[in-house]
Protein backbone atom coordinates (compact mmCIF):
# COMPACT_ATOMS: atom_id res chain seq x y z
CA UNK A 1 0.00 0.00 0.00
CA UNK A 2 1.24 3.69 -0.96
CA UNK A 3 2.61 5.12 2.09
CA UNK A 4 0.47 8.32 3.51
CA UNK A 5 0.67 11.85 2.96
CA UNK A 6 0.54 15.04 4.26
CA UNK A 7 0.44 18.51 4.26
CA UNK A 8 3.75 20.33 4.37
CA UNK A 9 1.73 23.53 6.48
CA UNK A 10 2.45 21.54 9.42
CA UNK A 11 6.18 21.63 9.29
CA UNK A 12 6.99 24.80 7.06
CA UNK A 13 4.44 27.26 8.85
CA UNK A 14 6.22 26.89 11.74
CA UNK A 15 9.42 26.94 10.23
CA UNK A 16 9.17 30.32 8.59
CA UNK A 17 7.72 32.40 11.87
CA UNK A 18 10.65 30.74 13.88
CA UNK A 19 12.82 31.85 10.97
CA UNK A 20 11.36 34.94 11.01
CA UNK A 21 11.70 35.41 14.32
CA UNK A 22 15.43 34.88 14.29
CA UNK A 23 16.38 36.33 11.04
CA UNK A 24 15.36 40.14 12.12
CA UNK A 25 16.68 40.58 15.30
CA UNK A 26 20.18 38.93 13.80
CA UNK A 27 20.52 41.58 11.04
CA UNK A 28 19.33 44.20 13.60
CA UNK A 29 22.60 42.85 15.72
CA UNK A 30 24.65 43.43 12.72
CA UNK A 31 23.31 46.97 12.30
CA UNK A 32 24.20 47.55 15.64
CA UNK A 33 27.76 46.32 15.16
CA UNK A 34 27.24 43.51 17.61
CA UNK A 35 27.42 40.68 14.75
CA UNK A 36 29.95 40.37 12.21
CA UNK A 37 27.23 38.33 10.20
CA UNK A 38 28.74 40.22 6.79
CA UNK A 39 24.67 40.90 5.11
CA UNK A 40 24.33 43.20 3.24
CA UNK A 41 20.72 44.80 2.75
CA UNK A 42 19.97 42.68 -0.64
CA UNK A 43 20.61 39.42 1.90
CA UNK A 44 18.01 40.54 4.37
CA UNK A 45 15.80 41.43 1.48
CA UNK A 46 16.00 38.02 0.10
CA UNK A 47 16.17 35.61 3.37
CA UNK A 48 12.89 38.11 4.69
CA UNK A 49 10.94 37.20 1.01
CA UNK A 50 12.69 34.07 -0.40
CA UNK A 51 13.37 32.55 2.43
CA UNK A 52 10.67 33.43 5.17
CA UNK A 53 7.57 34.12 2.76
CA UNK A 54 8.15 31.56 0.60
CA UNK A 55 8.25 28.95 3.03
CA UNK A 56 4.65 29.87 4.30
CA UNK A 57 3.61 30.10 0.59
CA UNK A 58 5.17 25.96 0.51
CA UNK A 59 2.90 25.17 3.35
CA UNK A 60 -0.15 26.56 1.64
CA UNK A 61 0.04 25.21 -1.65
CA UNK A 62 2.04 21.62 -0.99
CA UNK A 63 -1.18 19.67 0.17
CA UNK A 64 0.07 16.41 -0.74
CA UNK A 65 3.41 15.09 -0.22
CA UNK A 66 4.72 12.01 0.59
CA UNK A 67 6.66 11.68 4.01
CA UNK A 68 10.37 11.44 2.11
CA UNK A 69 9.24 14.71 -0.29
CA UNK A 70 8.24 16.95 2.94
CA UNK A 71 11.87 15.72 3.89
CA UNK A 72 13.10 16.77 0.94
CA UNK A 73 11.43 20.10 1.10
CA UNK A 74 11.93 20.81 4.19
CA UNK A 75 15.57 20.17 3.79
CA UNK A 76 16.13 22.05 0.82
CA UNK A 77 14.82 25.11 2.57
CA UNK A 78 16.72 24.66 5.65
CA UNK A 79 19.90 24.14 3.28
CA UNK A 80 19.46 27.41 1.46
CA UNK A 81 19.38 29.37 5.01
CA UNK A 82 22.20 28.06 6.38
CA UNK A 83 24.06 28.37 3.49
CA UNK A 84 23.74 31.85 3.90
CA UNK A 85 24.26 32.69 7.47
CA UNK A 86 27.35 30.63 7.18
CA UNK A 87 28.57 32.42 4.55
CA UNK A 88 29.63 29.25 2.18
CA UNK A 89 31.36 30.01 -1.04
CA UNK A 90 29.03 30.96 -3.76
CA UNK A 91 29.82 27.71 -5.52
CA UNK A 92 28.37 25.83 -2.51
CA UNK A 93 25.38 28.13 -1.55
CA UNK A 94 24.14 28.84 -5.05
CA UNK A 95 23.12 25.34 -5.51
CA UNK A 96 21.41 25.54 -2.14
CA UNK A 97 19.71 28.41 -2.55
CA UNK A 98 18.21 27.49 -5.59
CA UNK A 99 17.08 23.72 -4.60
CA UNK A 100 13.78 24.97 -2.46
CA UNK A 101 12.62 27.23 -5.69
CA UNK A 102 12.92 24.83 -7.96
CA UNK A 103 11.11 22.20 -5.44
CA UNK A 104 7.99 24.32 -5.05
CA UNK A 105 7.55 24.67 -8.51
CA UNK A 106 7.92 21.26 -9.78
CA UNK A 107 5.55 20.86 -7.04
CA UNK A 108 3.16 23.43 -6.84
CA UNK A 109 3.75 25.55 -10.05
CA UNK A 110 3.54 22.89 -12.45
CA UNK A 111 0.22 21.72 -11.45
CA UNK A 112 -1.39 25.48 -12.12
CA UNK A 113 0.07 25.19 -15.75
CA UNK A 114 -1.15 21.64 -16.88
CA UNK A 115 -4.71 21.91 -14.90
CA UNK A 116 -5.99 25.25 -15.28
CA UNK A 117 -7.73 25.23 -18.26
CA UNK A 118 -10.04 28.54 -17.98
CA UNK A 119 -6.66 30.65 -18.25
CA UNK A 120 -7.66 32.84 -14.98
CA UNK A 121 -5.70 30.95 -12.72
CA UNK A 122 -2.66 29.92 -14.91
CA UNK A 123 -1.64 33.31 -13.56
CA UNK A 124 -0.05 31.00 -10.64
CA UNK A 125 2.00 28.59 -12.12
CA UNK A 126 4.47 31.65 -14.00
CA UNK A 127 4.22 33.51 -10.57
CA UNK A 128 5.75 30.67 -8.92
CA UNK A 129 8.56 30.12 -11.43
CA UNK A 130 9.24 33.64 -11.36
CA UNK A 131 11.08 32.49 -7.86
CA UNK A 132 13.61 31.42 -9.53
CA UNK A 133 14.08 34.18 -11.94
CA UNK A 134 14.27 36.51 -8.66
CA UNK A 135 16.94 33.83 -7.13
CA UNK A 136 18.86 34.39 -10.56
CA UNK A 137 19.00 38.09 -10.00
CA UNK A 138 19.72 37.84 -6.40
CA UNK A 139 23.21 35.70 -7.40
CA UNK A 140 23.78 37.38 -10.12
CA UNK A 141 24.02 40.88 -7.78
CA UNK A 142 26.03 38.95 -5.00
CA UNK A 143 28.57 37.70 -8.22
CA UNK A 144 28.77 41.15 -9.48
CA UNK A 145 27.35 39.94 -12.82
CA UNK A 146 24.48 42.22 -12.93
CA UNK A 147 24.44 45.57 -11.10
CA UNK A 148 21.56 45.81 -8.42
CA UNK A 149 18.86 47.49 -9.55
CA UNK A 150 17.79 48.31 -5.99
CA UNK A 151 14.34 47.01 -5.99
CA UNK A 152 13.90 44.22 -4.31
CA UNK A 153 12.44 42.15 -6.62
CA UNK A 154 11.51 39.17 -4.06
CA UNK A 155 9.09 41.26 -2.56
CA UNK A 156 7.31 42.75 -5.62
CA UNK A 157 6.59 38.52 -6.73
CA UNK A 158 5.26 37.93 -2.79
CA UNK A 159 3.55 41.11 -3.07
CA UNK A 160 2.02 40.31 -6.62
CA UNK A 161 1.26 36.96 -5.07
CA UNK A 162 -0.55 38.47 -2.09
CA UNK A 163 -2.53 40.26 -5.16
CA UNK A 164 -3.56 37.90 -6.58
CA UNK A 165 -4.08 34.90 -4.37
CA UNK A 166 -5.15 36.81 -1.49
CA UNK A 167 -7.88 38.19 -4.00
CA UNK A 168 -9.33 34.87 -4.26
CA UNK A 169 -8.80 33.56 -0.79
CA UNK A 170 -10.28 36.36 1.10
CA UNK A 171 -13.36 37.37 -0.47
CA UNK A 172 -13.93 33.57 0.01
CA UNK A 173 -13.80 33.69 3.72
CA UNK A 174 -15.21 36.86 3.24
CA UNK A 175 -18.73 35.70 1.84
CA UNK A 176 -18.65 33.01 4.17
CA UNK A 177 -18.12 34.99 7.32
CA UNK A 178 -20.90 37.42 6.09
CA UNK A 179 -23.34 34.55 5.25
CA UNK A 180 -23.61 33.64 8.49
CA UNK A 181 -24.85 37.44 9.16
CA UNK A 182 -27.31 37.07 6.29
CA UNK A 183 -25.64 39.29 3.91
CA UNK A 184 -24.83 38.12 0.58
CA UNK A 185 -21.37 39.05 -0.98
CA UNK A 186 -22.12 39.97 -4.57
CA UNK A 187 -18.61 41.08 -5.43
CA UNK A 188 -15.94 38.49 -5.14
CA UNK A 189 -13.12 38.21 -7.08
CA UNK A 190 -13.97 41.06 -9.17
CA UNK A 191 -11.94 40.08 -12.61
CA UNK A 192 -11.67 43.61 -13.78
CA UNK A 193 -9.98 45.05 -10.95
CA UNK A 194 -7.99 42.05 -10.51
CA UNK A 195 -6.65 42.07 -14.21
CA UNK A 196 -5.24 46.11 -13.62
CA UNK A 197 -3.70 44.58 -10.66
CA UNK A 198 -2.18 42.34 -12.11
CA UNK A 199 -1.12 44.00 -14.94
CA UNK A 200 0.29 47.01 -13.16
CA UNK A 201 1.81 44.61 -10.64
CA UNK A 202 3.96 43.17 -14.08
CA UNK A 203 4.55 46.45 -14.91
CA UNK A 204 6.40 47.28 -11.58
CA UNK A 205 8.36 43.99 -11.77
CA UNK A 206 9.58 44.05 -15.18
CA UNK A 207 11.02 47.79 -14.45
CA UNK A 208 12.43 46.39 -11.30
CA UNK A 209 14.20 43.20 -13.07
CA UNK A 210 15.73 45.21 -15.48
CA UNK A 211 16.10 48.68 -13.86
CA UNK A 212 14.54 50.42 -16.65
CA UNK A 213 11.18 52.32 -16.87
CA UNK A 214 10.99 53.49 -13.56
CA UNK A 215 7.91 55.74 -14.45
CA UNK A 216 6.11 52.79 -15.77
CA UNK A 217 7.42 50.72 -12.80
CA UNK A 218 5.72 53.45 -10.14
CA UNK A 219 2.55 53.51 -12.42
CA UNK A 220 2.18 49.66 -12.39
CA UNK A 221 2.42 49.92 -8.46
CA UNK A 222 -0.06 52.40 -8.33
CA UNK A 223 -2.28 50.35 -10.36
CA UNK A 224 -1.92 47.27 -8.29
CA UNK A 225 -2.26 49.47 -5.10
CA UNK A 226 -5.82 50.47 -6.36
CA UNK A 227 -6.84 47.82 -7.53
CA UNK A 228 -5.82 45.80 -3.69
CA UNK A 229 -7.96 48.80 -2.23
CA UNK A 230 -10.96 49.24 -4.54
CA UNK A 231 -11.73 45.41 -3.96
CA UNK A 232 -11.08 45.45 -0.32
CA UNK A 233 -13.53 48.39 -0.17
CA UNK A 234 -16.28 45.82 -1.96
CA UNK A 235 -15.76 43.18 0.40
CA UNK A 236 -18.23 44.74 3.25
CA UNK A 237 -14.93 44.76 5.75
CA UNK A 238 -16.61 46.96 8.16
CA UNK A 239 -18.99 44.60 9.20
CA UNK A 240 -16.50 42.12 10.40
CA UNK A 241 -14.29 44.29 12.63
CA UNK A 242 -15.04 42.02 15.61
CA UNK A 243 -14.27 38.61 14.03
CA UNK A 244 -10.23 38.89 14.22
CA UNK A 245 -9.78 35.62 11.57
CA UNK A 246 -11.09 37.58 9.11
CA UNK A 247 -10.67 40.84 10.16
CA UNK A 248 -7.33 40.35 10.15
CA UNK A 249 -7.40 39.23 6.68
CA UNK A 250 -8.86 42.64 5.70
CA UNK A 251 -5.93 44.23 7.62
CA UNK A 252 -2.97 43.12 5.96
CA UNK A 253 -4.66 43.46 2.13
CA UNK A 254 -5.43 46.95 3.50
CA UNK A 255 -1.38 47.07 4.49
CA UNK A 256 -1.32 45.31 0.82
CA UNK A 257 -2.95 48.19 -1.00
CA UNK A 258 -1.15 50.73 0.84
CA UNK A 259 2.39 49.39 0.40
CA UNK A 260 2.08 49.33 -3.09
CA UNK A 261 0.67 52.97 -3.44
CA UNK A 262 4.56 53.26 -1.32
CA UNK A 263 6.40 51.93 -4.10
CA UNK A 264 4.80 53.80 -6.63
CA UNK A 265 5.10 57.74 -4.54
CA UNK A 266 8.53 56.51 -4.25
CA UNK A 267 8.73 55.91 -8.14
CA UNK A 268 6.72 58.95 -9.17
CA UNK A 269 7.61 61.83 -6.37
CA UNK A 270 10.54 61.15 -4.66
CA UNK A 271 9.29 59.20 -1.50
CA UNK A 272 11.91 57.12 0.44
CA UNK A 273 11.84 53.56 -1.43
CA UNK A 274 12.23 52.10 2.26
CA UNK A 275 8.33 53.15 2.97
CA UNK A 276 7.40 51.01 0.23
CA UNK A 277 9.23 47.97 0.96
CA UNK A 278 8.40 47.94 5.15
CA UNK A 279 5.06 48.31 4.49
CA UNK A 280 4.66 45.57 1.96
CA UNK A 281 7.22 43.15 3.68
CA UNK A 282 5.77 43.94 7.90
CA UNK A 283 2.56 45.30 7.03
CA UNK A 284 1.01 43.05 4.38
CA UNK A 285 3.15 40.17 4.16
CA UNK A 286 3.67 39.85 8.05
CA UNK A 287 0.46 39.84 8.71
CA UNK A 288 -1.90 38.12 6.06
CA UNK A 289 1.01 35.00 6.45
CA UNK A 290 0.38 35.33 10.31
CA UNK A 291 -3.28 35.07 10.08
CA UNK A 292 -3.31 33.26 7.04
CA UNK A 293 -1.07 30.30 8.46
CA UNK A 294 -3.03 30.17 11.77
CA UNK A 295 -6.31 30.02 9.73
CA UNK A 296 -5.17 27.34 7.01
CA UNK A 297 -4.01 25.32 9.60
CA UNK A 298 -7.18 25.08 12.01
CA UNK A 299 -9.00 24.66 8.97
CA UNK A 300 -7.21 21.56 8.04
CA UNK A 301 -6.82 20.57 11.47
CA UNK A 302 -10.72 20.56 11.54
CA UNK A 303 -10.78 23.06 14.41
CA UNK A 304 -13.14 26.18 14.75
CA UNK A 305 -11.79 28.85 12.65
CA UNK A 306 -12.46 31.73 15.50
CA UNK A 307 -8.67 32.56 16.11
CA UNK A 308 -7.61 31.89 19.57
CA UNK A 309 -6.44 35.05 21.97
CA UNK A 310 -2.69 34.44 21.11
CA UNK A 311 -3.33 34.81 17.13
CA UNK A 312 -4.97 37.60 17.99
CA UNK A 313 -2.41 39.32 19.93
CA UNK A 314 0.44 38.32 17.41
CA UNK A 315 -1.78 40.19 14.40
CA UNK A 316 -2.38 43.58 16.74
CA UNK A 317 1.93 42.93 17.14
CA UNK A 318 2.85 42.56 13.43
CA UNK A 319 0.25 45.69 13.17
CA UNK A 320 2.56 47.68 15.78
CA UNK A 321 5.62 46.31 14.02
CA UNK A 322 5.07 48.14 11.01
CA UNK A 323 3.81 51.21 12.04
CA UNK A 324 7.37 51.47 13.81
CA UNK A 325 9.00 50.66 10.78
CA UNK A 326 7.47 53.22 9.46
CA UNK A 327 7.94 55.70 11.84
CA UNK A 328 11.80 54.63 11.45
CA UNK A 329 11.59 55.87 7.72
CA UNK A 330 10.78 58.90 8.61
CA UNK A 331 12.82 59.43 11.78
CA UNK A 332 15.62 57.07 11.93
CA UNK A 333 16.74 56.07 14.74
CA UNK A 334 17.95 52.67 16.78
CA UNK A 335 15.31 52.52 19.09
CA UNK A 336 12.40 52.69 16.57
CA UNK A 337 14.18 49.91 14.71
CA UNK A 338 14.69 47.47 18.14
CA UNK A 339 10.83 48.63 18.96
CA UNK A 340 9.99 47.42 15.71
CA UNK A 341 12.27 44.10 15.73
CA UNK A 342 11.11 43.37 18.98
CA UNK A 343 7.30 43.44 17.97
CA UNK A 344 8.12 41.77 14.81
CA UNK A 345 9.80 38.74 16.83
CA UNK A 346 7.45 38.27 19.85
CA UNK A 347 4.23 38.10 16.55
CA UNK A 348 6.39 35.36 15.03
CA UNK A 349 6.59 33.82 18.23
CA UNK A 350 3.48 33.52 19.23
CA UNK A 351 1.94 32.45 15.78
CA UNK A 352 4.98 29.54 16.31
CA UNK A 353 3.14 28.62 19.69
CA UNK A 354 -0.06 28.88 18.19
CA UNK A 355 1.01 26.68 15.31
CA UNK A 356 2.85 23.78 17.30
CA UNK A 357 0.62 23.66 20.05
CA UNK A 358 -2.86 22.41 17.41
CA UNK A 359 -3.79 18.88 17.85
CA UNK A 360 -3.18 16.65 14.60
CA UNK A 361 -6.07 15.97 13.08
CA UNK A 362 -5.38 12.54 12.23
CA UNK A 363 -8.70 11.04 10.29
CA UNK A 364 -8.06 8.89 7.18
CA UNK A 365 -9.57 8.33 4.16
CA UNK A 366 -8.72 6.25 1.16
CA UNK A 367 -8.01 7.78 -2.40
CA UNK A 368 -8.79 5.26 -5.08
CA UNK A 369 -5.58 4.11 -6.18
CA UNK A 370 -3.72 5.50 -3.94
CA UNK A 371 -4.28 4.10 -0.45
CA UNK A 372 -5.16 5.71 2.88
CA UNK A 373 -3.89 9.25 3.22
CA UNK A 374 -4.75 12.24 5.64
CA UNK A 375 -8.51 13.28 5.67
CA UNK A 376 -8.56 16.38 2.80
CA UNK A 377 -8.60 19.96 4.26
CA UNK A 378 -12.24 21.93 4.42
CA UNK A 379 -11.99 23.99 1.55
CA UNK A 380 -7.91 24.32 1.70
CA UNK A 381 -6.02 23.21 -1.03
CA UNK A 382 -3.99 24.36 -4.14
CA UNK A 383 -6.89 24.99 -6.20
CA UNK A 384 -10.06 25.54 -3.59
CA UNK A 385 -10.79 29.47 -3.63
CA UNK A 386 -8.23 29.96 -6.30
CA UNK A 387 -10.14 30.91 -9.24
CA UNK A 388 -13.58 29.22 -7.86
CA UNK A 389 -15.55 32.28 -7.52
CA UNK A 390 -15.16 34.64 -11.20
CA UNK A 391 -18.16 37.22 -10.26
Amino acid sequence: MPPPVTSAHRLMYPAASLFAALAVPLWLAQIGGLLPLGWSPAIHAHEMTLGYALAVVGGFLMTRLSRPMLAAAFLSWLAGRLALLAGLPAALALPLGFAYPVLLFVVAGLPFLRTSRSGHNAVFGPLIGAFLLAEALFWAGELGILSNSGQPVGLLLIATLLLTMGGRVIPAATAGALRRQGITLTQRVQPRLEAMGIAGAVLCLLSAATGLLALLGGVGAAMAGASALLRLARWKPHRLLRQPEIASLHLGYLCLGAGWLLVAAAALSGLPPAAGWHMLGIGALGILASAMTIRTTLQREAEPERFPPAATVAVALMATAAALRMAAVWWPSLPLLTAAATAWTLAQLLTAAVLLTRPRRYGMHRIPGRGKSPSPPRGEGIFCCIGRERR
